[in-house]
């Protein structure tokens, strides 16, 4: 699969020069909802994750953050990068949820309607491949793009999850109130569409063209004649930026089980977008954790065997039982139909030694007799070393 450029993370992106991208299923034919969703989480990653680790790096040793920029990719590539960790940092800066949610809706409409706009100008709906069949057909379904509608719940629901994540990386204050979010949303009127002029080769014309023996078409870069000192520049900025701000950046790594994150929220909202897109049936929430966080679902049958065992356990704790032989450990196999119970051991207590063996040396217990399951909670702030 070839990856196309990447959607810019908290930037009013200009519109590149004509370029040539190869089309892929995942990226512009999807027929499936896995695709969207693996699509969607793809955009997590880029957006909410892979950025803010470049700028936490940077800000903590930006001088081989920088020297290894050079040396990993291209000087058109670190300059974009740069500008990249600028716009972060800037908007850290302006620690506001109103300008997070600005740039969630510049994101909907660059991946919902703009970016749909500039395929259909290459390929309409009634296009036709070199040979006069119609091109969007069999697994290629012809797309449409959306504009956004705040008072759409799944329009609503992508900007509110997408302005939160942003929030969370930059260290601002997020507003979990969807009313709030719809009206700050019905007050930003976002960018116009600016067509591209993009130059594209389909899987098919790329066989074509292997067959005859034609190299790949370069891809065309943007002109980089000052790069350098484009660079240079903007490495002064950043210095000058870190010293008068503490930009408090995180990067938001992936996690399926905290429904309250925004996480699966996000994937959600953004597979169904782009699953209404392409006319695929959607997948409501909990499927699409299953599909997201590659979740495989348990055998029946061992599931519930484990929870009622578990259960009749909870049952004697909740009635007040306390004598240990009263409750019962399970050792169950199912294959070949084994179940045998027996009584727990108590938990082993740490107690102070005049030689421990292991240790080679006398061993204090404090307190004396604590447990695997004892803590012991120092209130004395999160700045103690031990």
């Amino acid at each position: 699969m070839i990856i196309p450029h990447k959607t810019q993370c908290y930037s009013d992106s200009q519109d590149p020069p004509e370029e040539s991208i190869p089309l892929c299923t995942l990226r512009h034919f999807p027929n499936q909802i896995e695709h969207c969703i693996e699509w969607a989480r793809d955009q997590f990653n880029t957006l909410f994750c892979d950025r803010a680790q470049d700028t936490i790096a940077y800000l903590a040793d930006s001088k081989k953050f920088i020297a290894q920029l050079k040396q990993n990719t291209t000087t058109s590539g670190a300059k974009s990068q740069l500008e990249e960790i600028e716009r972060v940092i800037n908007l850290a800066a302006e620690n506001s949820f109103e300008r997070c949610l600005q740039v969630a809706r510049d994101f909907f409409d660059h991946l919902f309607d703009h970016d749909i706009r500039d395929l259909l100008s290459l390929f309409p709906a009634d296009h036709k491949d070199k040979n006069g069949n119609p091109f969007w057909s069999g697994p290629k379904r012809a797309p449409h793009e959306i504009v956004f509608n705040a008072d759409n719940e799944l329009h609503l629901s992508y900007v509110s999850s997408c302005a939160n994540l942003i929030a969370f990386n930059l260290g601002v204050p997020q507003e979990r109130d969807l009313n709030v979010v719809r009206e700050l949303a019905k007050k930003y009127e976002g960018k116009p569409y600016t067509a591209k002029q993009i130059k594209v080769e389909t899987p098919e014309e790329a066989k074509a063209r292997e067959a005859s023996g034609q190299p790949a078409p370069q891809q065309q870069e943007a002109p980089g004649m000052n790069d350098e000192e484009d660079i240079k520049n903007l490495v002064e900025k950043l210095q000058k930026l870190t010293i008068s701000i503490k930009a408090n950046v995180q990067a938001a790594e992936f996690e399926k089980d905290d429904d309250s994150n925004f996480h699966i929220a996000f994937i959600t909202a953004a597979s169904n977008l782009r699953a209404s897109i392409y006319t695929i049936t959607t997948a409501d929430f909990h499927k699409t954790k299953l599909i997201a966080g590659k979740i495989i679902p348990a055998i029946a049958t061992t599931t519930a065997m484990i929870t009622g065992a578990v259960t009749t356990e909870i049952y004697k704790f909740v009635q007040g039982f306390e004598k240990l032989e009263q409750f019962k450990n399970g050792f169950i196999n199912l294959a070949v139909n084994i179940f045998a119970f027996t009584e727990p051991d108590e938990v082993k207590r740490n107690k102070s030694k005049d030689y421990d063996p292991i240790m080679m040396g006398p061993i204090k217990a404090i307190p004396e007799g604590y447990t695997i399951y004892d803590k012991v909670v120092i209130q004395k702030g999160r700045s103690l070393t031990l």
